[in-house]
């Protein structure tokens, strides 16, 4: 499972995904945890703003 599974099986737990959880997971340190986190809690947010709109077609000029 990729860490933002991770980040949304802890969101729906109704908890929260640090970065030192990542970094145990994976055996990283706690600062590449943490990044990896970060990034992935970007690539969420991005995923969820354009959920809205899969329903919307591209418009030609």
């Amino acid at each position: 499972m990729t860490v933002a599974g991770w980040l949304v099986e802890a969101e729906e737990a109704g908890g929260k995904l640090s970065g030192a959880e990542v970094a145990r997971r994976l055996e990283l340190s706690a600062r590449t945890g943490q990044r990896r986190l970060d990034k992935a809690a970007a690539y969420l947010q991005e995923v969820r703003q354009q959920q809205p709109r899969a329903h919307l077609r591209p418009v030609r000029s």
